[in-house]
C-alpha cells in the first residue's frame, strides 16, 4: 500500500476533530506515518507559499527541522536530530495532516512543573551601513516563569556575536577591510526589513553570557499573549476546546482598533488569529489541550500549505509549513513553520525578503527564532556570574 493510500484509508483524521469530538485513533495513525517519512531525506524543491496576503507583525521567526526529544528534565524537551532510515515514502503529508498529527502529539506533553522554560536562538541580518554586503547575528535566550511564589523569574541572554551572512558577502566585508565594528547613521534606510543601533556601534565580538532577575510587571505574570500580558489565573483559564478557543481569540482580536492600519480588516483579524494560534503553541504555558487545540484552529485555516523538509538555522530539519504576510502595504514576506509532528513541538519559525543592495546585487534577509526547549521543569536555571 502506497502513502497516499495511508493517509486516505489508514490515518484520515475526521473534520470532527477539529472541534474535539471524533476518536483520536485515525491521528494517532497519522502520526506515526508523517513520523516515518520524516526519517528520509525530502525529495522535492521547497516552493513560495501562494496563499492570501496576510496581513503581518513583525515578529521574530526560524525554519527547524524534525528531531527526535531527549529531556533535559521530567518535562522540558530538548530537540536533537533524529536518524535517517532506509524507507522511502514517496508522498508528504499535507499541512492539515501535520497540523493535526502535531495536536495529537502535544496533548500527551507534561501539564506542570515548577518552572515553565523556554530556550530560543534568534537570528537576524541587516546590511552594512554602505548597503555593500549582509551581516547575520545572533542571540540566545533562556525565560524561566516560576508559578509558585517563592521562586524567582529569570532571563538569561548571551550575544553570539556579528559576521557576514555568506561567502559572497564575506568577499565583500574583507575587500572593505574586514571591520569589526559598525556605526549607522540615523536616516539608513531599511525599507521596514530590518532595524540598525543608533547611537552606537554594531560590534562584531560575542558578549558574555547575562542572567537578569525580572521584577515588577512579571511578578505574577505567565507571559504574554498577542502583546497583552496574561496573569497565571488568565492562561488557566483560557478554553481548551477548539471552538470555545477559537470564540475566546476572536472576541480578543475584535476589540483591536484595526481600521486605521491600511490592511483589509478582514484580512488582519484572520491573520492575527493565525499570530495568537502560534504564540500559544511556542511560548505561552498553556494546558496541553489549548495547545493541542491551537494546532487543530491552524489546520482549518487557509492560505498554509506544506513545504516538505528543509534545514534550520541550526542545522536540523523538519517538516514545514509556509504561508505568506503582508508586512505593510503591498510588501509581503515568506514565513515557514517547522513542526515536530511526533512531540508536538514548534522548532522554528523563520521569515525571509529580499533586498537590493549598493551593486544592485538582490540579498536575502532573514529574521529568525529556533526553539531549543519548550515546556515545564522541575530544574533550576545555569545562572552565569553576569547579572544585570
Amino acid at each position: 500500500m502506497n502513502n497516499d493510500q495511508i493517509f486516505k484509508d489508514r490515518a484520515r483524521v475526521q473534520d470532527e476533530d477539529l472541534a474535539g469530538r471524533a476518536s483520536t485513533a485515525g491521528a494517532d495513525a497519522l502520526l506515526a506515518e508523517i513520523v516515518l517519512l520524516e526519517r528520509v531525506p525530502a525529495r522535492r524543491r521547497l516552493l513560495l507559499s501562494p496563499g492570501r496576503a496576510l496581513l503581518g507583525l513583525a515578529a521574530v521567526a526560524a525554519a527547524v527541522a524534525v528531531v527526535a526529544p531527549t529531556m533535559l528534565s521530567d518535562s522540558t524537551t530538548s530537540l536533537v536530530p533524529r536518524p535517517g532510515t532506509s524507507s522511502h515514502p514517496t508522498t508528504e503529508p499535507t499541512a492539515r495532516q501535520i497540523l493535526l498529527a502535531a495536536a495529537v502529539a502535544v496533548e500527551k506533553a507534561p501539564a506542570s512543573g515548577d518552572y515553565w522554560r523556554t530556550a530560543t536562538v534568534n537570528q537576524w541580518m541587516l546590511t552594512d551601513p554602505t548597503r555593500s554586503y549582509v551581516l547575520e547575528g545572533s542571540r540566545s535566550l533562556e525565560t524561566w516563569l516560576a508559578k509558585r511564589p517563592d521562586l524567582q523569574y529569570w532571563r538569561i541572554w548571551q550575544d553570539l556575536g556579528i559576521k557576514p551572512a555568506t561567502p559572497q558577502d564575506e568577499a565583500a566585508w574583507r575587500a572593505a577591510g574586514a571591520p569589526t565594528s559598525w556605526r549607522y547613521p540615523k536616516n539608513m534606510k531599511t525599507e521596514e526589513l530590518f532595524s540598525v543601533p543608533f547611537g552606537r556601534p554594531l560590534e562584531a565580538a560575542a558578549g558574555e553570557r547575562t542572567a537578569e532577575r525580572l521584577r515588577g510587571k512579571w511578578k505574577g505574570s505567565a507571559g504574554d499573549l498577542a502583546g497583552q500580558d496574561m496573569t497565571w489565573k488568565e492562561v488557566r483559564a483560557i478554553p481548551s476546546e477548539p471552538d470555545k478557543l477559537r470564540s475566546y481569540l476572536e472576541e480578543r482580536i475584535g476589540r483591536l482598533e484595526l481600521a486605521g492600519s491600511g490592511m483589509d480588516v478582514e484580512e488582519a483579524r484572520a491573520h492575527i488569529l493565525l499570530r495568537d494560534c502560534v504564540g500559544i503553541i511556542s511560548g505561552l504555558p498553556a494546558s496541553p489541550e489549548v495547545r493541542a487545540s491551537a494546532y487543530r484552529i491552524l489546520a482549518s485555516l487557509p492560505g498554509i500549505r506544506a513545504e516538505g523538509e528543509m534545514t534550520d538555522p541550526l542545522g536540523r530539519r523538519g517538516q514545514t509549513l509556509s504561508y505568506q504576510e503582508e508586512i505593510e502595504p503591498g510588501l509581503f514576506t515568506q514565513v515557514q513553520l517547522v513542526v515536530d509532528p511526533s512531540t508536538g513541538q514548534l522548532l522554528a519559525e523563520v521569515r525571509t525578503n529580499t533586498t537590493k543592495l549598493a551593486d544592485g546585487r538582490q540579498a536575502e534577509m532573514r529574521v529568525s527564532t529556533s526553539f531549543q526547549a519548550i515546556g515545564w521543569t522541575d530544574e533550576r536555571p545555569e545562572l552565569p556570574t553576569r547579572r544585570n
